[in-house]
């Protein structure tokens, strides 16, 4: 989760944003937070360390997607 400032000095959340490839795909799209953990918990029995691989950058690997966090540059 990210911290930034309005113009008039208000601080604002930005929400971590992700996106899915599926494996027979070369096209990355957007997935909605709730589909990315709903597929999460269908691929793991523990999806905390997934989590913690994409927030350090990584890409996660299930049978049939790919999974990571959207980039910050250019939005």
């Amino acid at each position: 989760m990210n911290l930034s400032q309005t113009g008039d000095g208000t601080l604002m959340f930005e929400m971590p944003q992700y996106e899915t490839r599926p494996l027979n795909m070369a096209e990355w799209t957007d997935i909605s937070e709730i589909d990315i953990m709903q597929k999460l918990y269908e691929s793991f029995d523990q999806v905390t360390p997934a989590i913690q691989q994409m927030i350090e950058g990584e890409q996660v690997l299930t049978q049939s997607a790919v999974y990571r966090l959207k980039s910050r540059e250019g939005l």
